[in-house]
């Protein structure tokens, strides 16, 4: 891993790390994600290569028109709402929108290469915090290509009244004076919703996903792989890290630790 100033890993590099080997992982675990990547990644190298041949306007446009063909006569009806936001979401995001994933380790790339792609630690934090941002999750369980699940609710949709002609002082005095009234507004909302058959969090979110939060996932990926997908005895995987501490700082986990939390740390992989 690329070193910071202080010579510790640098915190975009273990991130970056980090979320591309967990779904790496997770698409040779996981068959219905697998096929839903390869189906995406094909698609788009087609049409790339066919942009890239296109050496005039008007055969650029032919391209464009040709996809637009394809995406309405054949994506909207293959795909539900759905499965499209999946694949567009696989063209344009890391690690997916890599060319070299997920045949590469993520390690085996430069670092100069790495530096290049464009990952932001606190998209999910972001999002979660934007007023705009819906999360509410399933009613029911629905299909995944992590099996049949319900979705998380996060957040939950409140109606409060905010006269438009507030400066910002005044806004934030009246939000700070209600803010009680606020939560108990969000708390009856998710009660009625749990009736519904929705399903929330247990825990409050944390503050942020510091660098020991994306190091302590790749710890418990490192055990994941070579105890689920190796099918190694657990005390092999421990003498395995042990051997390999004083190099790579990588300590074991201790196998009743691991049981306990491996799902929460690696929530998306299965088990």
């Amino acid at each position: 891993l690329i070193k910071d100033a202080k010579g510790r890993p640098e915190f975009d590099d273990v991130a970056k790390c980090k979320v591309w080997e967990e779904n790496r992982t997770k698409y040779h675990t996981i068959k219905n994600y697998r096929t839903i990547i390869d189906f995406s990644k094909s698609v788009r190298k087609m049409f790339d290569d066919m942009m890239s041949r296109a050496s005039s306007p008007e055969e650029k446009q032919n391209v464009l028109e040709l996809w637009n063909k394809f995406r309405d006569e054949y994506l909207f009806n293959k795909f539900d709402h759905e499965g499209l936001t999946r694949i567009f979401h696989y063209w344009g995001n890391y690690p997916t929108n890599v060319l070299s994933w997920p045949e590469k380790a993520y390690l085996s790339h430069a670092p100069k290469i790495r530096k290049t792609w464009k990952y932001d630690p606190f998209e999910d934090k972001k999002k979660y915090e934007s007023l705009h941002f819906s999360s509410i999750g399933d009613k029911e369980f629905r299909p995944y290509p992590e099996g049949d699940a319900k979705q998380v609710t996060m957040k939950v949709p409140v109606t409060i009244e905010v006269d438009p002609l507030y400066d910002e002082t005044n806004l934030k005095r009246v939000l700070m004076d209600n803010v009680q009234e606020v939560m108990e507004m969000a708390e009856q909302k998710r009660a009625e919703m749990e009736k519904e058959g929705y399903v929330f969090r247990k825990e409050q979110p944390k503050d942020e996903r510091p660098r020991s939060w994306y190091e302590t996932g790749l710890r418990y990926l490192g055990h994941y792989r070579l105890y689920k997908c190796e099918r190694w005895e657990y005390h092999k995987v421990e003498e395995a890290f042990n051997k390999g501490r004083e190099k790579n700082k990588a300590r074991p986990i201790e196998k009743e630790t691991f049981m306990k939390k491996v799902k929460k740390e690696l929530p998306y992989l299965p088990w």
